[in-house]
């Protein structure tokens, strides 16, 4: 099951098999997509890495790429009985912290932790710190995820709801500008 209003699939809407991208909805809307999903040969672990999240127009919160993260691993989780350790790497260079990819880092650890996430390591990388952890399915990543889901929707259904409506038509876009 996922969030309120979100729908995981495969590419392009596609109903999802283990081991496409996954793309995350919210309504029609693309909110999110993870590009490399690596089955293990044996089909009991998976790697997921190469998170993207949409940058809504006045809407820089950092719910989305933590509820787009707990929402992929939660789905992962639920739909695949023989996936029992998902791990997850969250490599990504992030213009708006340049100067401080060692926070960016920390954040994401902070994110890792609270889906129940172990062995966590953030490594260099160039300019900035690859940070990977492992989650296991078992009943204490379960409660950590289950409450992180519950923190994260929360969080995105109020910055959600303090974000302006987009324009429906160029025209609205346009308009929106000019009052702006």
């Amino acid at each position: 099951m996922t969030g309120e209003g979100l729908r995981l699939t495969g590419p392009d809407g596609r109903p999802y098999v283990l081991g496409d991208p996954i793309d995350v909805f919210d309504g029609q809307t693309l909110i999110g997509r993870v590009r490399s999903v690596t089955l293990s040969p044996d089909g009991s672990e998976v790697l997921i890495e190469n998170f993207m999240t949409v940058d809504f127009q006045g809407f820089r919160i950092g719910a989305l790429p933590k509820l787009v993260l707990a929402e992929v691993v939660s789905f992962i989780a639920e739909r695949n009985p023989s996936i029992h350790t998902i791990g997850i790497e969250l490599s990504r260079a992030i213009a708006d912290f340049d100067g401080r990819e060692a926070l960016l880092a920390k954040a994401r650890s902070e994110i890792l932790q609270s889906i129940g996430a172990q062995d966590i390591r953030v490594t260099p990388k160039a300019a900035h710190f690859v940070v990977t952890g492992i989650w296991r399915y078992d009943s204490a990543s379960v409660a950590a995820l289950a409450a992180a889901l519950q923190v994260q929707r929360e969080a995105y259904r109020a910055g959600k709801s303090a974000m302006p409506a987009p324009p429906r038509s160029r025209l609205g876009q346009l308009l929106r500008k000019k009052t702006s």
